[in-house]
């Protein structure tokens, strides 16, 4: 066991094929390092600890305060998101973990990571950014515009060491993610990613690292390109360490689910270079069982009666914390119970806006607002100079 070196991933039960694919495909790696999951909810009677590969980590042992109103108060992506500075904190303090990195669980690893941990034997925290290329300017998506929502920095990966710098970052982000892990595009809030927009203004010795194999995925495809070489994976003219797969799902069609395929710039049909890849993706997600563990129930999707929780009364209850105490278990109150469609207007109209600004049909307004601006109105001014000269023409043979 190679010591102090680790990679962790967080999921709900459901996501467990993409946890083990990402596990395997590190531990091919690196077979020396421990590979850590923490699941949010319940997993009893669905995953049976000793059978995988990696080592699991529950919520509970997080220590978070107040843990009921954490997992009632957010969505299971935001509650994912909202436990990943605790979950780096706990393996540094509690597991000795030295160097460590974060990986979401659809990510699948396909070089060594070494060059990752060797810097952060220089560096306390390493972020990959977003872009490193402009996009071209063609009305499709992702534009600028849908990266300054989510932030310079993608967290599907982090690294960060044992230091003391490290543990100010951590003590920092903590509490931003337990009060703000939320997405709520209207007042800047993306869940756990924009706060690391301020990272490299806070702390010291932060790493961007740039190099394209690092972190790929569907928001920077326009500058990467992939093939294997010799049984290796290669991105542009050097490796691809890890393939970040945001968004797919082994049923579609589609590179990433989180952009309509109508306004997305690449599919498979014009990126054939990433046909190889995300077959092997699929057939090892398959085999992981995701056919079976994806219908598995969310555990905090649901009060402890049996009743689904609905959005809007968690949104709702996050907007109460001072009668939190009074509620009790959130999960066992009647009283929440009776509060479901109980002044939904004014508790949805931050998510109307994100639901409207993620929308197909905002996509079209923006894409023809910007048609408008760029085709319509130098046509129409070129036609009305045209028609007004006719005119005056006109006007001028009349008059003699």
């Amino acid at each position: 066991m190679t010591q102090g070196r680790a990679v962790c991933t967080i999921i709900a039960k459901n996501y467990v094929a993409f946890a083990r694919t990402l596990a395997q495909s590190f531990l091919s790696f690196h077979p020396g390092y421990k590979c850590y999951v923490l699941i949010v909810d319940d997993f009893e009677g669905y995953v049976n600890p000793p059978d995988e590969c990696f080592e699991i980590v529950k919520l509970t042992d997080l220590k978070i305060p107040s843990l009921p109103g954490f997992c009632f108060k957010y969505n299971v992506k935001e509650l994912c998101t909202a436990a990943k500075a605790h979950l780096l904190d706990y393996l540094i303090r509690e597991k000795s973990v030295e160097r460590l990195l974060y990986l979401d669980p659809d990510v699948l690893v396909t070089g060594a990571l070494d060059g990752l941990y060797e810097k952060l034997a220089t560096y306390d925290i390493v972020l990959t950014p977003h872009l490193d290329t402009d996009y071209p300017d063609d009305d499709l998506l992702p534009d600028d515009g849908y990266i300054l929502r989510a932030g310079q920095f993608n967290l599907g990966f982090i690294g960060v060491n044992a230091s003391g710098n490290a543990q100010k970052f951590l003590n920092w982000w903590k509490p931003k993610l337990y009060q703000k892990c939320v997405v709520d595009l209207l007042n800047g809030y993306f869940v756990d990613q924009k706060f690391i927009d301020f990272v490299p203004l806070f702390f010291e010795q932060v790493l961007v690292e740039k190099d394209m194999g690092y972190n790929v995925a569907y928001w920077n495809l326009h500058s990467r390109r992939v093939r294997s070489e010799k049984g290796q994976w290669k991105c542009n003219d050097g490796p691809l360490y890890f393939f970040h797969f945001s968004g797919y799902q082994p049923e579609s069609n589609a590179i990433s689910n989180h952009i309509p395929e109508s306004l997305a710039r690449y599919g498979f049909s014009n990126r054939r270079d990433l046909r190889k890849l995300f077959a092997q993706y699929q057939e090892l997600l398959i085999a992981n069982s995701y056919q079976q563990a994806i219908s598995w129930p969310y555990t905090f999707g649901y009060f402890k009666s049996g009743e689904p929780i609905p959005s809007d009364l968690r949104l709702h209850y996050r907007s109460l914390p001072a009668e939190w105490r009074r509620f009790g278990n959130p999960f066992e109150s009647e009283e929440l119970k009776r509060r479901i469609n109980v002044e939904v207007s004014s508790m949805t109209s931050i998510e109307q806006l994100n639901a409207i600004l993620n929308s197909r049909a905002w996509r079209w307004v923006c894409r023809y607002g910007r048609f408008k601006n760029r085709f319509l109105a130098p046509a129409q001014h070129l036609f009305a100079h045209l028609f007004g000269i006719r005119r005056r023409v006109i006007q001028h043979s009349e008059k003699r």
